[in-house]
């Protein structure tokens, strides 16, 4: 695209156009920054993925790659948006996105000192003691980095805390929680949970669109009298393995349900450029064979797995699961769990980890679980196939409606509100 366009060029778009403006760093770099730093290194920390006792080890291949990855494309995207800042005839407002681009307030606002800043991180924000796995150097760098912002945002309120206590206890900053501030160069960063959500018409059309009651029509062919469900990727952080043996207890303590019950898991293979989740999905298929070799009997297969990227299909299965497993170890929000709770129409039941950003919004309307513990996810996958039908029908429908009362449209405008609350100076437009 870069060949064809060149390194900015004006993108359509529904009711208008924007321009797009591209760095290019070299394979080389790209590879650094994200396949060695960002993936896995930041995204393991940032879900507490790492054996400790094992990994990570950080070597002269880590620091090479931070300096002459990480740090290098960071510096890439802010002397982009630096560029383009001072072409504009008014303030600017930069809008920053998740773990790959940490450094790049702080090196904005050497430049732009006068710019809004605001960057949203999509993924949970681990304990202050946690970052010390990483380097002083590196996790000071990342501090510093996103204290370089007006605003910070977060999936949920332990997020924010989470990083309030890491500003304190890592860097000796000053922390005001009651504003949830940091204070930093004469200077106030605000944190704030903005739990990020789908677009409610948008998910409804899909979900009652041609394409999906095809695959409903293919999916009554072979639906089982319970259908347990799973939507993922194949990431270490979506504990797939776990579940899949909780399925196993629940067949084990439950013998009657054989024949009746299937657990469909409807993947997609993710980042296979990385061993570690190379490694993963081979655990994935190995589990869910070895569970249908030693439970499964004629006609009957206690685990459906597939892979695909086929949304509608995705979308069949949210439509009709008797429940909904969701246990990820930790994640920053998880937007299947909401757009499964909008499209049910089974008067489904969701299992929740209570690691889910999501389960902040949602906890009073699904069964919660710890999601390490295989014999508690069994019991709770079992309440919700035997739960009465009010009780479904009354969770399913409480579900629903904080998915709807907590859409996207609500997510963007927390933000623009808390920027022309917390940050813009009357007479100066933020953009």
């Amino acid at each position: 695209m870069v060949a064809e366009h060149g390194d900015n060029w004006d993108a359509p778009l529904l009711r208008s156009e924007t321009k797009l403006h591209y760095v290019t760093p070299t394979p080389e770099q790209y590879e650094q920054y994200y396949s060695v730093i960002a993936n896995p290194v930041l995204w393991f920390i940032q879900h507490y993925l790492w054996d400790l006792a094992q990994q990570p080890i950080i070597n002269g291949r880590i620091h090479r790659a931070w300096n002459e990855g990480y740090v290098e494309v960071n510096r890439q995207v802010a002397q982009k948006v630096v560029a383009v800042g001072h072409q504009l005839p008014h303030r600017p407002l930069v809008l920053i996105h998740d773990y790959q681009l940490y450094l790049v307030p702080k090196m904005v606002r050497a430049q732009l000192p006068g710019a809004i800043i605001h960057h949203f991180i999509h993924i949970p924000w681990p304990t202050a003691q946690y970052w010390k796995v990483l380097p002083k150097e590196m996790r000071t760098a990342i501090l510093e980095g996103l204290l370089g912002c007006d605003i910070v945002g977060f999936q949920s309120s332990l997020d924010v805390r989470n990083f309030l206590m890491t500003c304190e206890e890592n860097a000796g900053l000053q922390v005001d929680e009651r504003e949830k501030a940091v204070l930093i160069d004469g200077r106030v960063v605000y944190a704030r949970p903005y739990p990020i959500s789908i677009d409610v018409a948008t998910t409804t059309r899909l979900a009652f669109s041609h394409g999906v009651m095809v695959e409903e029509r293919k999916l009554r062919d072979w639906r089982p009298k319970q259908l347990i469900v799973r939507i993922d990727r194949t990431d270490p952080s979506k504990n797939i393995v776990r579940g899949f043996l909780a399925y196993e207890k629940l067949l084990v303590h439950h013998p009657e349900l054989k024949g009746d019950v299937q657990f469909w898991a409807f993947l997609q293979p993710s980042r296979q450029d990385v061993a570690v989740y190379r490694t993963y999905l081979r655990r994935v298929r190995q589990v869910a064979a070895r569970i249908n070799s030693q439970h499964g009997r004629d006609g009957w297969m206690p685990i459906r797995l597939e892979f695909g990227e086929n949304v509608r299909k995705a979308m069949a299965a949210l439509r009709n699961f008797d429940v909904l497993l969701v246990n990820p170890v930790y994640d920053g929000l998880n937007l299947v769990v909401k757009e499964g709770a909008l499209v049910n129409r089974a008067e489904g039941v969701i299992v929740l980890s209570e690691n889910a950003g999501a389960h902040e919004e949602l906890h009073r309307h699904v069964l919660s679980v710890n999601p390490f513990d295989i014999e508690a996810t069994a019991e709770a996958i079992y309440q919700g196939l035997t739960l009465s039908s009010e009780e479904r029908r009354k969770r399913n429908e409480a579900a629903r409606e904080v998915v709807r009362t907590n859409d996207i449209s609500r997510w963007i405008t927390r933000q623009v509100q808390d920027i022309r609350d917390l940050v813009a100076v009357p007479g100066l437009r933020a953009g």
